[in-house]
């Protein structure tokens, strides 16, 4: 059976693992402090997930192992994995062993109403873009550790006694802060590559370069906003250009500078990891999964799928 995606609401267990009461159901994220004398939460992780929102987890002794869009990811102690938004995660209970961890579970919603740069969201070490795992230092887990316990007393403590208003607001700085903090711990580790933030090296030869750079943020955003709701059947960077009254060229441009990847390779990394959800678990033949995706004939999907990972739809579905 597919693997549909979920909002936090959708995964009730979670509340109940983290003993949330009612007043706290549906909340923007959940935090699970997992420890070596807990099982409730090893049968939630017996099937795979897919989260619409971001996955923060992060060991503090023990080891796990997960995988993540079909990747297989080990982590250690003082080591931290994040996914992002419809990452199909799947947890290899077995390889559990004196585990202490920390999981924050953040709907995408309520990311993309963080007051952060779209730049540097993009540029976090998040699994299928590149290396997902982030090796901490002590000092590093201990902040982490901290920024997820305050959210964690900010939520149990602040919501469902009237002050909803000022605990959203409370929630938006400590999750912005966090990531921030994530960005300059990954940027010490050289755990991913340097962010180019420089916006004057752009081809300036249609004098684009002259636009706000807070507009080509926005652009940005705007752009990963309308590739997760069309890409299963709009392929084409004109497409979502056309949508946002900008040419190709220049969408392009912006998607590059802010986000280290072209226009095309986001909406390719979209696709390719739906695919790959529809021929693994979907039960349906290859013909019917590339008319869902919106490809012209069987052949052409297959060209574009073995162009991507190397493999036949037939032979990725039967490995």
């Amino acid at each position: 059976m597919m693997i549909e995606p979920k909002t936090l609401p959708q995964m009730e267990h979670l509340y109940k693992i983290a003993n949330y009461d009612s007043a706290v159901d549906g909340a923007d994220y959940v935090y699970v402090h997992v420890t070596p004398d807990r099982q409730d939460y090893i049968e939630a992780l017996q099937e795979a997930i897919r989260f619409n929102g971001m996955i923060i987890f992060m060991v503090k002794s023990g080891n796990i192992s997960f995988a993540v869009n079909m990747d297989r990811i080990n982590l250690g102690p003082n080591s931290m994995l994040l996914t992002g938004a419809n990452s199909i995660v799947t947890v290899d209970t077995d390889s559990i062993s004196d585990l202490e961890a920390y999981a924050l579970f953040v709907n995408d919603e309520f990311i993309h109403d963080l007051n952060f740069e779209v730049i540097i969201l993009n540029n976090l070490p998040i699994a299928s873009k590149r290396s997902p795992v982030v090796r901490l230092d002590a000092d590093s887990a201990a902040q982490v550790a901290a920024y997820m316990n305050l959210l964690d007393m900010n939520m149990r403590l602040n919501v469902g006694d009237g002050n909803e208003v000022f605990a959203k607001s409370i929630s938006r700085s400590l999750l912005t802060a966090m990531l921030y903090q994530l960005m300059i711990i990954s940027i010490r580790g050289n755990q991913f590559e340097e962010v180019h933030d420089d916006w004057r090296e752009a081809d300036d030869s249609a004098g684009e370069h002259s636009r706000p750079r807070s507009r080509r943020i926005l652009y940005t955003h705007e752009f990963v906003r309308l590739v997760r709701k069309y890409f299963r059947h709009e392929h084409t960077v004109r497409f979502y250009a056309n949508k946002l009254c900008i040419s190709p060229k220049y969408l392009s441009l912006v998607v590059k500078e802010a986000c280290g990847r072209t226009a095309a390779e986001i909406i390719d990394e979209y696709l390719l990891l739906e695919a790959k959800n529809l021929l693994r678990f979907s039960g349906k033949n290859i013909q019917q999964i590339a008319f869902e995706l919106n490809f012209a004939n069987q052949s052409s999907f297959g060209k574009y799928f073995k162009n991507l990972t190397g493999l036949s739809p037939s032979e990725f579905q039967n490995s």
